[in-house]
């Protein structure tokens, strides 16, 4: 004769949810800009810069993930240009920190009315 044996936890025992809900979302801020289309001639002064201050929030820990969006897949677009800054923070003030301390955006590389920070709320997390 074969038994089954099943646990049956102490919270299910009372009638409880032996589960927890699941986790709240993780809030991220991403931050993105519209490139223009000469960005690769544009931005050759301030690079250094731009890309210093990412690697600074990067270390921080403020910026999880940064670089260029290709442009929209279409017959006649060229990928090789970036349409757009894309960023992701943790931190709503340190994207609005970057935003001020960004030599494209405070150089007029890229027009300050593309800016956007919004919130993200992240479910799946690594």
């Amino acid at each position: 004769m074969i038994r089954s044996l099943t646990r049956v936890s102490a919270a299910a025992r009372a009638g409880r949810r032996a589960f927890s809900a699941p986790p709240a979302p993780v809030p991220h801020y991403i931050l993105t800009y519209q490139y223009p289309p000469t960005i690769l001639t544009d931005r050759v002064p301030h690079r250094p810069g731009h890309v210093s201050l990412a690697k600074q929030h990067k270390t921080s820990g403020t910026l999880l993930y940064a670089g260029g969006l290709s442009s929209p897949l279409s017959p006649n677009s060229d990928r090789s240009v970036p349409s757009s800054g894309v960023f992701l923070f943790n931190c709503e003030k340190a994207a609005e920190a970057f935003i001020k301390e960004d030599p494209y955006v405070k150089e007029g590389v890229v027009d300050k009315e593309t800016i956007t920070i919004q919130e993200w709320a992240c479910v799946v997390t690594p």
